[in-house]
């Protein structure tokens, strides 16, 4: 019994990376979803958030590692200056994305909880990458100069994301529990 429900949540996991791909794929072929110096409007992230509270959160995880693993042997990811702003830029956001369900608890919002911290979080790790790693030209990188540049980059393409993200999954939660694909959203 406990075998098919590894092999269960496997084929889960795969099918939502496979769905992160394919989201990402699409998201790169729309312009204006762009930024120009990096950064997107991530619908991807969808997939991983729901897999978070279908799966848990660990398995949330396992989907994130799982997908950049794809997408960076595919071809994207690959900005990498050092260890930590790889870390910054492309491991943390994806990670407090998959640990989405831990924050929104046994709340009615948890869905609309989960998103946000995990967006904001999200953020969080965008801004300091944007501050120490990706100053604007002629300035120092820590200097006041740069985290104003930083907080404005990043803050209209992970709200729009957010938004997107607190709309569009718990929609398709419920209706993945209407249909039965989810016994019980976690």
């Amino acid at each position: 019994m406990e075998n098919r429900k590894l092999i269960r949540n496997m084929s889960f996991m795969a099918l939502y990376a496979a769905l992160y791909v394919v989201l990402k794929y699409v998201g790169n072929l729309i312009p204006f979803l762009q930024m120009p110096n990096g950064g997107s409007i991530e619908l991807e992230l969808i997939a991983v958030f729901i897999a978070s509270w279908h799966l848990g959160w660990k398995y949330g995880i396992g989907v994130a590692l799982l997908s950049w693993l794809i997408t960076f042997v595919l071809g994207s990811g690959r900005w990498f200056l050092n260890p930590m702003q790889y870390a910054l830029d492309y491991f943390i956001p994806l990670i407090v994305v998959g640990i989405g369900s831990l924050f929104g608890g046994k709340s009615s919002y948890k869905y609309y909880i989960g998103v946000i911290v995990s967006m904001v979080l999200k953020y969080v790790s965008n801004v300091l990458s944007g501050v120490y790693y990706w100053p604007p030209e002629e300035e120092v990188a820590g200097s006041a100069a740069a985290w104003l540049y930083s907080l404005n980059y990043n803050a209209w393409y992970n709200l729009v994301t957010c938004i997107a993200c607190a709309v569009i999954v718990p929609l398709l939660i419920s209706r993945l529990v209407k249909a039965g694909v989810l016994k019980e959203a976690k």
